[in-house]
């Protein structure tokens, strides 16, 4: 796929859903308080941010945090949830999401925004002009015409953890982990990225018990506030992978792991969890459960269970 036709990515999960047929690149979709497109933006660096468009004014603060949170879970879990075939040597560091407003909400947004880490910001240079050449690229795809700039800005800024072994496990991952959906091979992923940081780092610990997510967590969520808090796309889906694993290795659990086959366009679905006890059978969202538990951004002293006391919890 080329870079051109990844500028426009359709983001997985609910949002078919909320809007029917969005994936389909000519339909004209009507102005929105949050659109329901995501554009994927390359820096001269060679990272990437994307960027979520807003054309109308939403009714209340609270309405547009409700439309806006799917939008962010989805465009971060799309990057997230990327497959190891998609990743290689083309695999770039998403270092923000930008929300450019071109309708007037009349609105103190703060309380909407301020969960998801975005403040305002000034657009300026080559990057801010690409944004922008993106933004009124999708507006032309509206049934209705828009202004053609915007009245606000908002960033939230991504950060990945400082601890030296995050980046490397990544790096090992995409060379030793097999190059296949998540949930192809179950518990594969995780021991993978086990033995990898046994073996190589000396950094043990790391298995199926609550201690041992725990152990996996401090490499790779770190707690600085106000930040969307990173973790490079395999090692997310490793996380995932022993949080699985925990819960089939209880006995009075029967657990089936989600494929996450990627579409036409790259894009993979979270992994999901089919867990069976007694008579019940229901579906765990297991990459929304860890988006939210270690990537969202957490509030100055904002003190968190961690995800291991969250998996024991909901099934040990």
């Amino acid at each position: 796929m080329s870079e051109s036709e990844r500028e426009v990515a359709f983001v997985p999960g609910p949002l078919d859903e909320l809007v029917p047929g969005l994936r389909k690149k000519l339909d004209r979709l009507p102005p929105l308080p949050v659109h329901p497109r995501v554009v994927r933006a390359q820096s001269h660096d060679g990272s990437h941010g994307m960027v979520l468009l807003s054309f109308l004014p939403a009714q209340s603060a609270r309405v547009f945090h409700a439309a806006l949170k799917p939008m962010v879970e989805a465009a971060l879990l799309s990057e997230l949830c990327t497959p190891a075939s998609l990743l290689g040597e083309h695999y770039s560091t998403l270092t923000h999401l930008t929300l450019l407003c071109f309708a007037d909400h009349a609105l103190d947004l703060a309380p909407a925004l301020t969960p998801f880490g975005f403040a305002p910001v000034a657009l300026t240079g080559a990057d801010a002009a690409h944004l922008l050449a993106l933004a009124r690229r999708e507006a032309r795809t509206l049934s209705e015409p828009v202004p053609d700039e915007p009245v606000a800005a908002f960033r939230a800024p991504v950060g990945g953890s400082t601890h030296p072994l995050a980046k490397q496990l990544h790096e090992a991952l995409l060379e030793y982990a097999p190059h296949q959906p998540w949930g192809r091979s179950p518990g594969l992923l995780a021991r993978t990225a086990a033995d990898w940081l046994a073996s190589q780092a000396q950094f043990e610990g790391v298995g199926p018990s609550r201690a041992g997510i725990e152990q996996l967590e401090s490499l790779l969520v770190h707690q600085r506030p106000g930040e969307i808090r990173w973790i490079d796309p395999l090692s997310f889906q490793a996380l995932c992978d022993l949080v699985a694993v925990l819960a089939a290795s209880q006995g009075h659990l029967r657990v089936e792991w989600g494929v996450s086959e990627p579409d036409d366009a790259g894009v993979a679905p979270p992994p999901v969890l089919r867990v069976s006890r007694d008579d019940e059978t229901f579906h765990v969202p297991l990459g929304e459960h860890v988006l939210r538990w270690c990537v969202m951004p957490v509030r100055a002293n904002e003190e968190l269970p961690t995800l291991g006391a969250w998996a024991e919890h909901e099934f040990a």
